[in-house]
């Protein structure tokens, strides 16, 4: 088992490195924005947050790694109406956007996409970008309504946690087979390697199955990218169709563990004197989405 997963962590690597030469297709992908918010809906949700002192570790993780102090973040435990366990989402205290932007947009990916995905956490920084480590999404500056940047991290946990049957697709015979059959990408970005070209066809995929008239709609050219979104298209019906809304959660990923926003002793008898542990466990019902080591920052900085 060591040995597969040191052969996937390789072909990951190896996929993100090369840079495609294919032209794009369009400019960039904002003109499907509007079809996406107006047909893919927001879940009811309702939330709580965390007692004094506790951050879960993924988050303090990549809160330190932006150069950030994770006793600035608040976290909070959001129930949506189609899964029996909270989603846990963190956010910095000088972030732009509000609480409910984050809860908003995210409720609007289909609950099968929402379960490859651990925490989602809200940072700020100087300009818009976001990126995908494990499954845990970190959003920076404004969020806005930028739905295409939700389904374009959430695609890469489902490509690189293994959702599809050809695991991960980004490097598949399978998807590389359809690519070779197309003459153009989605967009520059789509350039970037494999990788980022698949989560911006499950952009393409996620309009063309959820905004009536689909991506031939407002693409006339929709055939020089027609394999690649068409591939994403089957992997997901495959899947138990990841990308349409419906259902409930079946299976998640396990949440980091709670871990204390701050080492230092003093601060722990002080005023970030820790409160009563989190519970942080899945519903016992729950299959575990088994855990997989990515990260998409150097290549992924999704700007807006």
């Amino acid at each position: 088992m060591i040995q597969l997963a040191a052969v996937a962590t390789a072909l990951v690597a190896l996929t993100q490195a090369q840079q495609l030469s294919k032209p794009p297709l369009r400019n960039n992908l904002d003109g499907l924005q509007q079809g996406l918010l107006d047909n893919m809906h927001p879940t009811h949700s309702t939330w709580d947050k965390w007692g004094a002192g506790w951050i879960p570790a993924d988050c303090k993780t990549m809160t330190q790694n932006a150069g950030l102090n994770p006793v600035d973040v608040e976290t909070f435990n959001v129930h949506y109406d189609d899964c029996s366990t909270a989603w846990v989402m963190c956010r910095h205290k000088s972030s732009p956007d509000p609480l409910v932007n984050m809860i908003d947009l995210f409720g609007r990916l289909p609950v099968k996409t929402r379960s490859y995905v651990r925490h989602m956490i809200a940072l700020p920084a100087a300009s818009g970008y976001a990126y995908n480590w494990n499954g845990n999404i970190a959003m920076f500056n404004r969020i806005n309504g930028d739905l295409t940047v939700f389904i374009h991290e959430s695609g890469h946990s489902l490509d690189l946690l293994g959702a599809y049957a050809d695991k991960p697709l980004s490097s598949s015979t399978n998807w590389i087979n359809n690519y070779n059959q197309d003459s153009n990408v989605p967009d520059p970005y789509a350039q970037t390697n494999q990788v980022e070209n698949v989560a911006q066809n499950t952009v393409v995929d996620s309009y063309n199955l959820n905004v009536p008239g689909g991506f031939g709609g407002i693409e006339p050219n929709w055939s020089k990218i027609f394999h690649q979104y068409a591939t994403v298209q089957t992997e997901q019906r495959n899947a138990g169709n990841l990308l349409v809304p419906g259902g409930t959660c079946t299976q998640r990923l396990t949440n980091s563990a709670p871990v204390s926003q701050t080492s230092k002793k003093r601060d722990l008898e002080g005023r970030f004197a820790l409160g009563p542990k989190p519970n942080v466990a899945l519903a016992p019902h729950l299959e575990v989405i088994p855990p997989k080591e990515f990260n998409t920052e150097k290549d992924c900085k999704h700007k807006w």
